[in-house]
């Protein structure tokens, strides 16, 4: 692909995001996409083969590159809590860098074309696959808390999953705060200290009571 084919492309993606993020995708034409970036519809058509297929190649790009990083990253010799952290940072900055595209996958959902819904759900599946596999190692290795580890994937992806939502670039919340706050409350829980010694207690006194009276 030449220089000027791969810019051309490039700008497609990138004002179509914008569109469709502003505008809604069932709200946008190949024509507000054409007009917006300069080029005739025939020319749309040269690029990309329907709306849809543009649609799909949005969302593609963007997890395969975040599939492929967060694959790298788990290859690294890191112990457990660092891989967390890692991954937990490695989520948060595509989420508040790609916040756009996020936010359109979010709230387009219901109305995807079907060949995008199949092609997102894909990839989607492997990458949690990766982390539940990730997660699985831990527990053998006596390193993450022995639970299901579909349920503790979901627990972390879904803790991020918002973000497209309420964080604001501008706002007061940096990334590093939120890669800081979650990964101390994934590997620590939301208690304190304190609370969760008397917690202990409570429970080793219940423990002793059903033992004196069984």
């Amino acid at each position: 692909m030449s220089t000027k084919r791969a810019l051309i492309r490039e700008e497609i993606l990138r004002v179509s995001t914008e569109i469709f993020t502003s505008e809604g995708y069932q709200q946008t034409s190949v024509n507000d996409i054409a007009e917006k970036v300069g080029i005739s519809r025939v020319t749309f058509y040269a690029y990309f083969t329907s709306k849809p297929a543009l649609l799909t190649e949005i969302f593609e790009t963007s997890l395969r590159n975040y599939h492929v990083a967060l694959k790298d990253l788990l290859q690294q010799p890191l112990t457990r809590a660092e891989k967390i952290r890692q991954v937990m940072a490695h989520r948060i900055d595509s989420l508040t860098k790609d916040q756009p595209i996020f936010r359109l996958l979010f709230r387009e959902q219901a109305t995807m074309p079907k060949e995008t819904i199949t092609a997102v759900e894909k990839i989607q599946a492997d990458i949690d696959r990766v982390i539940e596999k990730e997660i699985e190692t831990g527990i053998k290795k006596g390193e993450i808390i022995d639970e299901n580890p579909k349920l503790l994937m979901y627990a972390f992806t879904g803790m991020c999953s918002w973000l497209y939502h309420w964080y604001d670039p501008g706002g007061d919340i940096r990334p590093e705060e939120i890669v800081r706050v979650f990964s101390r409350l994934l590997e620590h829980g939301g208690l304190s200290q304190e609370i969760r010694t008397e917690s202990r207690a409570v429970i080793r006194s219940l423990e002793s009571a059903e033992q004196q009276l069984s």
